[in-house]
């Protein structure tokens, strides 16, 4: 009895310990040159031993990536310490000759335990103005929240997969009162052999290559919601509801003209990353479903709401669509929420 109960404490602390996960989060980031530098400065919410900080740089027409190498670079960069906030110094010598910000896009981004996250908005609690339908703004209020301003990208989801999150069935667990059954993710994930997302070829390097958003930083497509939720619980988050994107829809917002575009690729005049194609780009799956009233559309599962927004569909105030979550296209992608833990 003794053993059972020990045995019962470890699985459930496992337990608490995967689904209570909190990471860092990037915020505030800026891009600017002066005469001798490419300066990068950033801030660091909700601060963890082992963080990473990584520059991206490439050249927005051929995608072509940069490689800096660490010399090259000053400040804090690398596993970083706690500190106010922080600044990296780029040599522009080691950059190409016709390096600028109209050209290229750089941008930093933080890994931490195999997890790599892009930069957060910071939404405070409280009530935020929002944008509910055309031509009319309301208000929400909301718990406070992190969203990432760049919709999930394929080095990101590629993480996922190295670190056997198909494989790991706590990720798929779908939370309670969504659907009939909180274990039907990891049941279809089974029954269809699903171990990335559609296209992938996991025999290549890159296993993006032969999808149809195939850049590094290209948006994931091809998913299911199912896919999405298990990713996100494995990134310490979920995917956002539909007040939490009305919220968004009220911030600056940049448009974009093409699904296939990366992430990160226009910059406000101050040196500012905007909320990135929050109005377009690809749709986005939600952390919503339907009332009871509402068929189901396969054993214990329910039809889930979605983003319509995307570079055929723009708009400038959100509209959803309801869909089996076992869905994918080539525009249907998603974006990662975080709700830090209280210390």
């Amino acid at each position: 009895m003794r053993t059972y109960i020990i045995l019962t404490f470890i699985l459930l602390s496992i337990l608490v310990t995967i689904n209570a996960f909190s990471p860092p989060l990037l915020t505030d980031v800026q891009v600017k040159m002066d005469q001798e530098y490419l300066i990068v400065s950033y801030n660091i919410d909700n601060f963890q031993d082992g963080t990473n900080i990584e520059i991206n740089i490439f050249r927005k027409i051929s995608k072509k990536l940069l490689s800096i190498k660490n010399d090259k670079m000053k400040g804090n960069i690398g596993i970083i310490s706690p500190k106010e906030d922080y600044k990296i110094l780029i040599d522009l010598k080691s950059l190409p000759d016709d390096f600028n910000l109209e050209h290229y896009v750089c941008f930093p981004k933080l890994t931490f335990k195999g997890r790599i996250y892009y930069e957060t908005l910071k939404i405070p609690k409280g009530k935020h103005p929002a944008v509910i339908e055309e031509d009319l703004i309301g208000f929400e209020r909301t718990r406070g929240f992190y969203i990432s301003k760049f919709e999930v990208s394929n080095e990101q989801f590629a993480a996922f997969i190295r670190n056997d999150g198909y494989e790991t069935y706590d990720y798929w667990k779908v939370k309670e009162g969504l659907m009939n059954n909180t274990e039907v993710g990891w049941f279809f994930q089974g029954k269809y052999f699903i171990n990335s997302p559609r296209k992938w070829k996991l025999s290549n390097d890159d296993y993006w290559n032969t999808a149809p958003s195939n850049f590094i930083f290209g948006p994931v497509t091809m998913i299911s919601w199912f896919e999405a939720n298990a990713f996100c619980n494995w990134m310490g988050g979920t995917l956002p509801e539909l007040y939490q994107m009305e919220v968004c829809f009220a911030k600056n917002s940049v448009e974009n003209d093409s699904v296939y575009n990366p992430v990160c690729n226009e910059i406000s005049s101050n040196g500012e990353y905007l909320l990135h194609c929050v109005q377009s780009n690809v749709a986005e799956w939600l952390l919503a479903s339907p009332d009871s009233r509402v068929s189901l559309c396969g054993p214990g599962c329910r039809e889930m709401f979605y983003l319509k927004n995307d570079n055929n569909n723009f708009s400038d105030y959100p509209i959803t669509g309801l869909s089996c979550p076992l869905l994918c296209n080539e525009n249907l992608g998603f974006r990662l929420l975080i709700v830090p833990l209280k210390k």
